[in-house]
C-alpha cells in the first residue's frame, strides 16, 4: 500500500490511512505520485493523536478537522488584513 506513514514512535498502518482518505479526512496527491502532501501528512499525525492518544471517536474527527481548518483560514485572513493595513500607512 503506497500510503504507509512511519514515524519513529507512531507507525500508522496503510489500512488506517486508506480509511481516512475514504472518509475524506485526507486527500492523496493527485499528480500520479503515491503519497500525501506535507499538510495531509501532518493531518494524519493529528488524526492518529486524536484517536489513539486522546480517545476521539470517528464522528468527532471531521468536526475537529473542520474547526482547525476554519482557525487556519481566520489566521490567514487576519495576516492578510494586517498586511493591507500596514501597506496603507
Amino acid at each position: 500500500m503506497p500510503f504507509q506513514i512511519i514515524v519513529e514512535t507512531k507507525p500508522i498502518p496503510p489500512e488506517m490511512v486508506a480509511a481516512w482518505i475514504e472518509a475524506g479526512w485526507l486527500a492523496p496527491i493527485q499528480d500520479g505520485a503515491a503519497g500525501l502532501s506535507e499538510i495531509d501528512y501532518a493531518r494524519a499525525l493529528l488524526i492518529h493523536d486524536l484517536q489513539r492518544e486522546l480517545g476521539v471517536n470517528d464522528e468527532s474527527v471531521p468536526i475537529i478537522l473542520e474547526l482547525i481548518d476554519q482557525l487556519h483560514g481566520l489566521r490567514r485572513a487576519l495576516r492578510e488584513a494586517l498586511a493591507r493595513a500596514e501597506a496603507a500607512r
